[in-house]
């Protein structure tokens, strides 16, 4: 690949030194933790993030899956004494890990719990730990089943879940320590020292005063009084107070930061992880509040918070407790024991989906350089495999490069360039050297980047790679699928959307052309887009707990996947904007289509208007594909 983008990280500096040896592995974990019967390993690092390191990652550790998505348990000799059934490791995946999951693990090792959207896959592990007829021996001896999960890697809402199961079947939980668990597994972590700056307004249409003055604001309004801490761990939740970026994750712009708010001060935590991290913001953008930095001395961490409330007796520790890691607000708790814990304060998130002019104007320019970038690769993959052979790695490299061309600072999540059935792997973000973009077959490539603004993008095409001459032309199946998915993706686009719909309502509307070809997805359709490629705050599933949300970023994205065959994914994003009862479903990508694939006979007219509008635009900023016959 050559270059490196800005703030994208070197492949060396997220390597283990140590080569991953499972088997090793496991036997230092049994040595380690000799009293317990399982252990919880999750994906997740304290900040609750997505994207962590795998050498920051205790499920790699155990299985080698390499996925974003899903967390493991691993049964100890102590456990398999008594039940010789069990596999070492059970693995939880949803859907769009399946295939993955049993390429990248050691069956002899590893049993893969292939989950789809529900049961999830929490609770699945608890399902597997709770209710398992292959544990019957233990408990039916006498002994409690004695769980090991490390708290600070665990959300508050989940362990509170985790301990009512557990309670239900009279075992136990632990606390295993995550630097305990990762020497175990020879993982070194993950430390940065990459400054945190701020944003200008121009960016984002707010500063650290705007967005403190709105916190403050709704505390009192929710609480009814001033004496109330709020807290938070996630780093998006940080780099929104702070009004900054530092890209302190793979693929992730935020910062590794605890943020305290109480009254007129934020006090930002910089842990071991990030204490070497310069802050880079400025003071005349706070307004009359204060921010206090302090690096990874929790003494003086503690003397700050008392001192901050010292004069009131404090009402309530407010914080979403989906969104915190469960060691972070039982240490408040110590330092403010009569005070309240309110475990379901979305403030930040709610905000933080409604986007401002600014944030929206920010996301329309990044996805116009984005667009550039995927259509240049899309007509640069499709031409040079009728010719010659071009591997997986070649497209994702050469989108790489176009994106940086773009000025794209990183990539907000791994690129997924999938060919043949490959394509049909809807997370498969290990694009191999020595697979082609052989005639006749579908390639998928999926992929996003953060810009100067610090809002990333994302968006998924696909291609059919036909012959120079003609005379390799796409199969039946293959149009058909790539139509049905097509006709999914724009249903929301051609009409305003009734605003009274919630996530899973649309979910319906857009899952209903698949479904009316014969077919489904095992994924949800789309998902908030901001800071973060995923953002909580919107979210159109079959599972959705959310409303639509006026002004929100949000991906519009079916699928259908056919196991060794091929798949197409076609990903479009917009901004909701309300005009009255509805919603404008605002199309922010103008990548165009693949019409070598389009069965035009199959298009509505409402469809082939949308259609040829959508291309016209694309021709306009040069991002077509192929041309449109419409």
């Amino acid at each position: 690949m050559g270059m490196i983008l800005k703030y994208d990280f070197a492949p060396d500096a997220l390597e283990n030194k140590t080569p991953l040896n499972v088997a090793a592995n496991l036997e230092t974990l049994d040595t380690t933790f000799p009293d317990l019967d399982a252990i919880v390993l999750t994906s997740k690092d304290p900040f609750i993030s997505e994207y962590v390191p795998l050498s920051n990652n205790p499920r790699y550790g155990v299985s080698g899956f390499t996925g974003s998505i899903g967390d493991a348990v691993y049964f100890t000799k102590r456990a398999r004494t008594v039940a010789p059934a069990l596999k070492p490791v059970a693995l939880f995946v949803d859907g769009r890990y399946h295939l993955q999951a049993d390429n990248e693990t050691d069956s002899k090792l590893v049993d893969v719990v292939k989950l789809d959207v529900q049961p999830n896959i929490e609770a699945g592990i608890h399902k597997t730990l709770f209710a398992n007829p292959s544990l019957k021996p233990l408990t039916a001896s006498g002994k409690q089943l004695k769980v090991g999960i490390d708290y600070e890697r665990t959300s508050v809402a989940e362990l509170t879940r985790f301990e009512e199961s557990a309670k239900k079947a009279g075992a136990q939980l632990f606390h295993v320590k995550g630097e305990t668990v990762l020497q175990a597994l020879r993982l070194k972590g993950w430390v940065v020292s990459r400054p945190i700056f701020g944003l200008p307004e121009s960016a984002t249409g707010r500063t650290v005063e705007k967005v403190l003055n709105g916190l403050a604001a709704d505390l009192k309004a929710t609480f009814k009084t001033e004496e109330v801490i709020h807290v938070t761990a996630a780093t998006d939740d940080a780099a929104f107070l702070m009004n900054a970026r530092g890209y302190h994750l793979p693929h992730v712009a935020s910062v590794m930061a605890y943020t305290f708010f109480y009254k007129n001060e934020l006090v930002v935590y910089l842990p071991s992880s990030s204490k070497d991290s310069e802050v880079d913001l400025d003071p005349a953008t706070y307004g009359e509040f204060a921010v206090t930095v302090i690096r990874d001395n929790e003494k003086e961490l503690d003397g700050k918070l008392k001192a901050l409330v010292h004069e009131a007796p404090l009402a309530a520790i407010a914080f979403n407790g989906a969104a915190m890691n469960a060691l972070l607000p039982s240490k408040l708790k110590r330092l403010f024991p009569k005070a309240e814990m309110k475990a379901d304060y979305t403030y930040l998130l709610r905000t933080r989906a409604r986007k401002t002019e600014a944030e929206m104007q920010s996301i329309r320019q990044a996805f116009i350089r984005s667009s550039r970038a995927i259509a240049k690769t899309l007509r640069w993959g499709k031409s040079e495999s009728q010719t010659r052979k071009v591997s997986e790695v070649d497209l994702a490299d050469y989108l790489y490069k176009a994106y940086g061309e773009e000025g794209a600072v990183a990539l907000s999540f791994k690129t997924i360039s999938g060919s043949g059935p490959n394509s049909a792997i809807v997370h498969y973000s290990t694009p191999s050297k020595t697979q082609y973009f052989e005639l006749g077959n579908l390639a998928l490539l999926d992929s996003g980047a953060y810009y100067s603004e610090g809002f990333c993008t994302d968006c998924t095409r696909g291609f059919f790679v036909g012959s120079r001459d003609g005379s390799v032309k796409p199969a039946s199946w293959q149009k058909e699928i790539y139509t049905a998915t097509l006709k999914s993706a724009i249903q929301v686009f051609i009409k305003p959307v009734d605003s009274n719909l919630t996530g899973k309502e649309v979910d319906a509307i857009i899952r209903g052309k698949v479904k009316d070809a014969g077919y489904d997805y095992m994924h949800g359709t789309g998902h908030g887009i901001g800071i973060h490629v995923h953002e909580d705050g919107i979210r159109l599933s079959t599972l959705s707990p959310y409303a639509q949300s006026p002004y929100a970023c949000v991906s519009v994205e079916p699928g259908i996947y056919l196991k060794d065959q091929g798949g197409v994914r076609v990903e479009n994003v917009a901004l909701l904007q309300p005009h009255g009862k509805t919603y404008e479903y605002e199309n922010v990508v103008f990548v165009g289509y693949d019409w070598d694939l389009v069965d035009i006979a199959k298009l509505t007219p409402d469809e082939k208007k949308y259609l040829k509008s959508y291309e016209d635009q694309c021709g306009k900023l040069g991002t077509q594909l192929t041309a449109c016959p419409l």
